[in-house]
């Protein structure tokens, strides 16, 4: 199976069939992510999805606008007052003259908008638009293959009606049957202003210390990262949507006000095997909307009817506001059951055309619960933590050079290591960017000090890319010291047309302690987020091909192999070769 799957790498590439379009850069810039290794799964695969089928600014409503999570507040309302006072945005460039919409802020946008005006099927109520994705994968490890697929469909019609669904089989699953399911139903008004979603659903309000579910970008190496949009409730039907919430969802706009309530089922997956493990979780969140800003009130209460317990009761006020283009924001949240509070308050500042700065403080004492929340954090977790961070960014006037600096400091009240006491930890982020019309250079240095455990973590990372039309040629290289020396590189190559491309990809890694693992992100089909531990000594390589067979399909096969030859006999671990193959079709 091994020798099968190295041959496939070997074909494709000899071929240069094509490669899936590569969004994760844009959807990097957006978030204030520096690498893909520290972008949000879930917000990738939404964001992915908003890349194919682009929020069309110029005719959806003030709720779509706001759950798109594009926009602050003030930028929502800048927008809908432009379009009330002058019609149609004509251009990005007219975009970027409006209130609050810098040119810097519509190119990390463009790729997720469109300006042509009218919904889907705007003249007839009964058009409608169809996703569809079925793919299927075997993987070798060991000398036992697994089997895993996986069918989603999605729809959406032009009165106002949205679906979709997911089933999907890992290669845990011994059966044949799916192991995983999602799906939601959503309705919007287009007199009525209300919008209900039935099934699976995420819920994300303030800065994401009360209601906010699902995992969220940990570092914070750029200014852009500090700052939450809120985009309240989005309907979900990803592959892995397994930190959805399921049940009822509803919010209504009244003037000024936005009313969104929802009842949740978590557990409802399970409950099959076990009543104890469902939950009920209802929800409510007020939010007031002004030119300048909002503010907002959520409480939730998480309980379990059949013990008659409740596991979780939070409140939370938060606000963004934003000030001659100065963006101030902060939550403070109540822990009920704890009788714990925790807060958060930071600032966003620009600087002249070039530069911009944050700042922020967390309070996140040890006894609060951070279930439903995903806050900003240096740790996994929005608790135990107090800490303050700040970060600058400058960028040239024609966007050649870009250079940014982090630094983060908290204090961990309860111990992280019980034989000591001092629980402190800074982490500095530094990057220097350059991007050529041919040529991209990109040199990063993290450094990570702490009193527990091992106490220095320092990282460089050197990528190199060389572009020419529709080829590219990139290159990285990776140190790291923890435990030990430890270091990864590899060359990718990209070739990208209208209807094939293709991406080849090698390197070699030398890790001998899993304290120095290094993680780094592998391109892989559609809806698939793929970022693995690298762990050993050996190499790998991975091809990945797609081919627009029609004007509404598109199909795609990537295959991969990872080897151990460089690891020592006694610790020499077996390979593992995976190959993948999915279909998409929209129409």
């Amino acid at each position: 199976m091994k020798r099968v799957m190295s041959v496939v790498v070997i074909l494709l590439s000899l071929r240069g069939l094509s490669t899936a379009q590569d969004n994760i850069s844009v959807i990097m810039q957006f978030l204030g992510a520096d690498s893909p290794e520290d972008v949000d799964e879930y917000e990738t695969e939404r964001l992915s999805a908003m890349i194919s089928r682009p929020l069309r600014i110029n005719s959806v409503t003030f709720s779509r606008l706001a759950s798109s999570g594009l926009f602050t507040a003030y930028q929502t309302a800048s927008l809908l007052e432009y379009r009330a006072r002058h019609g149609d945005v004509m251009s990005l460039t007219e975009l970027s003259s409006v209130d609050g919409f810098s040119e810097e802020f519509v190119t990390k946008i463009g790729p997720f908008i469109t300006l042509e005006g009218g919904e889907v099927g705007e003249s007839d109520d009964y058009g409608l638009w169809h996703d569809l994705s079925f793919r299927t994968g075997v993987k070798d490890a060991e000398d036992e293959y697994a089997w895993n697929y996986g069918i989603k469909y999605s729809i959406e019609t032009g009165s106002g009606i949205s679906a979709g669904m997911s089933l999907s089989k890992s290669n845990a699953s011994s059966g044949t049957l799916p192991d995983s399911f999602s799906g939601s139903v959503e309705w919007e008004g287009k007199r009525l202003p209300l919008r209900l979603i039935a099934g699976d659903y995420n819920s994300r309000f303030g800065q994401g210390l009360a209601l906010w579910n699902g995992m969220s970008i940990s570092g914070l190496a750029t200014p852009s990262a500090f700052m939450r949009r809120p985009s309240g409730y989005s309907r979900s039907s990803s592959f892995t949507g397994s930190h959805a919430m399921t049940g009822l969802a509803l919010s209504a706009c009244i003037g000024k006000f936005v009313l969104n309530t929802s009842v949740a089922l978590p557990g409802i997956r399970s409950v099959i095997q076990s009543q104890e493990d469902l939950s009920v979780l209802p929800a409510l969140n007020l939010v007031w909307n002004h030119h300048n800003g909002q503010i907002g009130m959520t409480h939730y209460v998480d309980s379990r009817p059949w013990n008659r317990e409740i596991d979780d009761l939070k409140s939370s006020i938060d606000f963004a506001w934003c000030v001659r283009g100065v963006d101030v924001f902060a939550e403070a949240a109540l822990d009920w059951i704890a009788g714990i509070p925790a807060a958060l308050a930071g600032v966003s500042v620009p600087i002249g055309e070039a530069f911009r700065s944050s700042a922020m403080i967390r309070l996140y004492p040890s006894e609060y619960s951070s279930v439903w929340s995903a806050a900003q954090r240096s740790t996994s977790k929005c608790s135990n933590e107090l800490a303050v961070s700040a970060a600058f960014e400058y960028s040239s006037g024609d966007r050649v050079n870009k250079l940014s600096f982090a630094a983060d400091a908290a204090y961990f009240p309860e111990p992280k290591d019980k034989t000591s006491m001092n629980n402190r930890q800074i982490k500095i982020h530094a990057m220097w960017e350059r991007n050529g019309e041919f040529l991209a250079l990109k040199m990063r240095f993290k450094e990570r000090a702490r009193d527990w455990g091992r106490h220095y973590q320092t990282d460089l990372r050197l990528d190199l890319t060389f572009r020419s039309n529709a080829w590219s040629l990139g290159s990285r290289i990776n140190m790291l010291y923890c435990k030990s020396l430890a270091g990864l590189g590899f060359i990718e190559g990209q070739y990208a047309a209208d209807k094939t491309g293709f991406y080849l990809k090698t390197g070699i890694f030398i890790v001998d302690n899993w304290d120095d693992r290094i993680y780094s992100y592998e391109r892989d089909v559609p809806g698939t987020f793929n970022v693995p531990a690298f762990y050993g000594r050996g190499m790998w390589v991975s091809a990945l091909a797609s081919w627009r067979f029609t004007r509404w399909g598109k199909l795609y096969l990537r295959a991969s192999y990872t080897g151990y030859p460089l690891m020592p006999e006694e610790k020499k671990k077996p390979g593992k070769a995976e190959l993948r193959l999915q279909c998409v079709v929209t129409f």
